[in-house]
This record gives structure tokens, sequence and C-alpha cells, in this order.
């Protein structure tokens, strides 16, 4: 799925479709999954090379007023003029986590330099998974060490230090009062539907919990992931909210097709958990929503692709979606690296 431009977006089956173009989306993805694969091994012979073409992407897409564009061709010829409010949460959440925990030293500088034309931005953020993506990101780079990974290089300038601490408090100040203006007590939820990415939000209050110990940031994650989880995780099978017409409310919920960002979104979910409050039923969660990828799942298929890291495009009655694209590769190997890690501390 690599090309000098970036990572393809889309695949037809097992063969990479370049007419799909590369985007920041999936290149912020591909970051993350490039820090964390170099952190647990750092002779990983592919890493360096997906890395170092995603943060050039993230460089180049930025505007200079800090936004960024979202779709280029295949030549990295940006096709848009500028972004979602969702890529750009992404590219911070990518741009957060390395600029303190990349252990590659060029990748830590881009990171810094995305983020300090981009903070200003953060207040006219409102979508409420954007905002998860960026206290997932900001977190990350005010406190590592509890947030993230443990850092690595030198600390961040101060005064981009304090501008990530105030941007971090009030994206998830603003991510705490949507949630708390549209949830009620049968719905402790952000929106009147249940879509994709879920997890991601939950986790966000979880993680900027453990960046800045406040108390009502935590109870709130907590209890959105079990709210979220008696619907989508009751047993000790995990079965995500499909995308054919998602979880109204007042409605019933759709069982497919059941996507990987779920599966890994829901992983990262329990994982914040797990570490915030050190209760090992989180983490053993967080290992049910990864076997959703190895036949843990309704249909007792597997997405995942060991052999070559690929994962299918999502879960149907009966079968998969035979495309193997960036975003459901990508969430394969992010949760696998991330619960990999987390089992590794297991007493």
């Amino acid at each position: 799925m690599l090309r000098p431009a970036g990572v393809l977006q889309f695949s037809r089956g097992s063969s990479p479709d370049p007419s799909s173009g590369t985007c920041l989306d999936d290149n912020a993805r591909a970051w993350l999954v490039a820090i964390y694969a170099l952190r647990a091994d750092p002779e990983q012979p592919y890493a360096k090379s997906v890395g170092d073409a995603a943060a050039n992407f993230v460089a180049i897409a930025q505007h200079p007023d800090g936004f960024f564009h979202n779709f280029a061709d295949v030549n990295g010829r940006f096709t848009d003029d500028v972004g979602s409010e969702d890529s750009f949460g992404r590219a911070l959440w990518a741009c957060g986590v390395a600029a303190r925990c990349a252990p590659m030293p060029e990748w830590r500088a881009i990171a810094r330099t995305a983020l300090a034309a981009a903070l200003p931005l953060v207040p006219e953020i409102r979508s409420p998974h954007a905002r998860a993506y960026i206290v997932l990101g900001l977190a990350a780079a005010f406190a590592p060490e509890v947030a993230a990974l443990p850092p690595m290089g030198d600390a961040l300038d101060p005064r981009l230090a304090g501008d990530v601490e105030r941007a971090l408090i009030g994206a998830a100040d603003g991510l705490l009062d949507h949630h708390n203006r549209a949830s009620a007590h049968d719905w402790p939820w952000w929106e009147n539907h249940l879509t994709w990415g879920n997890g991601r939000m939950p986790e966000a209050m979880l993680r900027a919990a453990a960046a800045t110990g406040n108390r009502e940031y935590a109870a709130t994650g907590i209890r959105a992931l079990e709210f979220l989880a008696d619907i989508t995780q009751s047993g000790t099978v995990f079965v995500p909210i499909g995308n054919q017409g998602w979880r109204l409310r007042s409605g019933a919920r759709a069982f497919y097709d059941q996507q990987p960002i779920e599966a890994c979104a829901m992983v990262d979910a329990w994982l914040a958990a797990y570490r915030l409050t050190g209760e090992v039923s989180y983490r053993d969660s967080a290992q049910v929503a990864f076997d959703w990828f190895h036949g843990g799942n309704t249909e007792r298929l597997a997405l995942a692709i060991p052999e070559t890291g690929a994962c299918y495009d999502g879960l149907h009655a009966g079968h998969v979606n035979q495309n193997q694209g960036a975003e459901s590769t990508l969430s394969y190997m992010h949760a696998h690296l991330a619960i990999g890690a987390a089992l590794s501390d297991r007493a």
C-alpha cells in the first residue's frame, strides 16, 4: 500500500488501488503504527520507510494557516482545498504522539512544527469525534508517560508545552461539555446515535484524565465506555455497531457491516481504562475486542491475515469483504501493537 507520496487508501482484493490516491487520515494512522512498531522493535525493516512517507505527507499537507489538506492523488497532488475536522483531529493525534514519543528525531521535529501551527485552530473544532482525536494527541504530547508511551528525546520547548497544555484542557473541556449537553441517564453519550470510531471518545476522556488528573474526565470516560460495552461487548464476543444503519438512540442497532476501525478503537479504550485504573478486567476486555480480528466475532471468521499483516475491510453475515484497504490494515496493526504491549506487562 505504500507509495512515495504516502499510503494508498483502498485495494481491490489484496491488490493496492492507485486510483484511490492517498489521504491525511490514513497517513496519520500509518505514522502512529510506524512509531509503535519501531518502539516495539527498533530493527523492524519497514516501519521507518512507512513512517518517513507518512510524516512527510503530514508536513506537506499543512497549510500556512495551520489547517490541512486531506486528499491527494497517487503522485501526492492535493485534490481538495481543506480537509474535514476529523482529518485535522487525526493529524493532531499523530503529531501529538510523534512530538514526544517518536524514536526518530526528524519525526519529532516535523510533529512539533505542525503542532505549533495547528494549536491556535483547536478552539474552532466542534465535531466530538475530531475533538477526541485532538485530545488523544495533546494528552500524549503533554504527559506521554501516563497518556501514551514513555517519551523520547528532548522535552517540548516551554512555550510549546504551555500551548499544548492550554489546548488540551480546552479541547477536553469542550468534549466534556458536549457530552453533558447531549447525554441522559439512559444514554450517556455525545450524540443521539452510535456510528463509527465509537471507542475514541471515551478513550479521549480517559487519556485526558491520566494527563491532567481531572476526575470528571475519568468518570465520564468510564461511564461512556461501559455504556458502549453494554451494547457491543456485553458477553465474550465483541459485536461492533455496523455501518448499515448504525444505532439510533430510539431504534434498533445494525449488526453489519462491522468495521476493523471499531475493534481497534475499543481495544485502545479498554487499555486506557486499564492504564488509568489498574483494573485487570479492563485489560481482559481489550483482549476480547482484539479477538474480533482473529475470529472472535459473530461469524467466527478471521479478518486479520497474519502472514501479510493485512486485514479484510469488513464483516458481513456469513462472509468478509475481501478488500484490504489502508484503514482496515492499519487498524489491525495498531491494535496488534497496542494489545501486545499491554499483555507483555501481565503479571
